[in-house]
């Protein structure tokens, strides 16, 4: 993408007219300078106290960040940044400046001054700046006026969606939701995905915002009411599934290392994988799955690293289809899992939560109650009698079936979508608001 090719799709995101600049003063600038920085990937962020440089009319407070930069070493060095942030209704007196660059000077190892302001800068102010800047090289001084903050807003729309949500067009507010998904692992409110959803025909998904989508659907919506899935062409549900099967190691093992529950995740892929179902055969949903989880290294990959992949996706799959289908069943009663925990292991350890101790059994292994009526037929229409069981039941997914276990897959959804759809229980294409 061009630079002005990018830089319109940017515009589109965020609506300048309706940031609140003329209120920005004190802590409320400095908390959209604070995340703003954050978003352009300032380490060691500090928002600190007793600063001198904002006075009164600014709280008292300064931010300081570092930015780690290569040198000719291919070393990544620190570069020091110190911002003070100049709230006013009027042009940023010319003295304010004088006296933050002078007072800078102090730190030898600073390395550049920003002075953000909601208004602007006069003319005099900016010649003085470069005249002062001649003599002293470091640091270096940036001025930041209202027009320099509205272009460093529109290229970071999640930072408007944390501070003004209503400056967010509805592309913006569908950028704001893919950033936050995959740089933080933060998820969409109901509120802001019923609002895209809604503006959706408008709104130019990638293959990362759609995926952010019905993973912030499963954790806080309703995927019933707003069907993602059904949505895509086959082409575009075939690139964000296979984008989500290829981020799915990282995203797994990210959730585990910052305590997010991981079940969104899976459900959503377990979601696109039968939404493909629907739509491909058995055998080419399963090469997609299989190409994208090991590219084309199967055979060079250990079997317990290819479980590993594989088993937390195959596992969501079949214990929903299994839930499913055997809800009704004549031939399979299972005992299900509780409808107000969302595991069975939450269950063994409930009354844990009230023992002052740390003493924990995790000996859970997981096993339910499955009795299977062998006289009884099966209404999907599998081949089952006293010695052949239920398929759904039988198959022990790995890497080496991954094609049987989506043919029974595909077989019970088809079944069971059609059952509904004669009981009225889903109508046609979810495409109402």
């Amino acid at each position: 993408m061009t630079d002005s090719k990018k830089n319109d799709a940017e515009n589109k995101w965020v609506e300048p007219a309706s940031i609140p600049f003329e209120r920005l003063k004190g802590r409320d600038l400095e908390e959209c300078v604070y995340w703003l920085f954050d978003a352009l990937g300032a380490k060691n962020l500090e928002w600190r106290t007793g600063g001198k440089g904002g006075g009164a009319a600014d709280g008292g407070r300064d931010l300081e960040a570092h930015f780690y930069t290569p040198n000719v070493d291919d070393e990544l060095e620190p570069k020091v940044w110190w911002i003070e942030c100049k709230g006013r209704k009027d042009t940023v007196e010319k003295s304010e400046v004088q006296e933050a660059a002078n007072n800078a000077l102090a730190r030898g190892d600073l390395d550049y001054l920003v002075i953000a302001t909601n208004t602007q800068f006069s003319n005099p102010t900016l010649d003085w700046i470069k005249e002062w800047q001649k003599t002293h090289p470091k640091p270096k001084v940036k001025l930041w006026d209202k027009s320099q903050l509205e272009r460093l807003l529109s290229r970071h729309p999640s930072v408007v969606l944390r501070l003004f949500s209503g400056a967010l067009s509805s592309q913006g507010q569908a950028a704001a939701m893919e950033s936050r998904f995959w740089n933080r692992l933060e998820l969409s409110p109901e509120g802001a995905l019923a609002k895209i959803w809604t503006e959706r025909e408008s709104i130019e998904f990638t293959a990362l915002g759609m995926f952010a989508a019905i993973v912030s659907e499963f954790s806080n919506g309703d995927i019933s009411k707003r069907a993602w899935g059904a949505f895509l062409d086959i082409q575009s549900l075939a690139e964000v599934l296979h984008l989500a099967l290829v981020n799915a190691p990282y995203l797994l093992i990210k959730c585990s290392e910052t305590g997010i529950n991981q079940t969104p995740v899976l459900r959503a892929i377990s979601y696109l994988i039968l939404a493909a179902l629907r739509e491909l055969p058995a055998e080419n949903v399963a090469e997609l799955i299989t190409d994208s989880l090991f590219r084309e290294d199967q055979m060079e990959m250990p079997e317990q690293v290819r479980l590993m992949l594989l088993l937390p996706i195959t596992d969501q799959l079949l214990s929903e289809m299994q839930d499913i289908c055997s809800d009704d069943c004549i031939r399979i009663s299972s005992c299900k899992r509780a409808k107000f925990t969302q595991s069975a292991d939450e269950i063994a350890t409930y009354w844990e939560r009230f023992q002052a101790t740390d003493t924990r059994d995790d000996k859970n292994d997981g096993r339910y109650l499955l009795i299977e009526s062998k006289a009884a037929p099966c209404a999907v229409g599998f081949q089952v009698n006293e010695e052949t069981s239920c398929p759904l039941f039988a198959i022990e997914p790995d890497d080496k079936n991954v094609g049987s276990l989506l043919a029974i897959l595909k077989r019970v959804s088809e079944f069971r979508f059609n059952e509904a759809e004669q009981k009225h229980v889903v109508v046609g294409n979810t495409s109402n608001d």
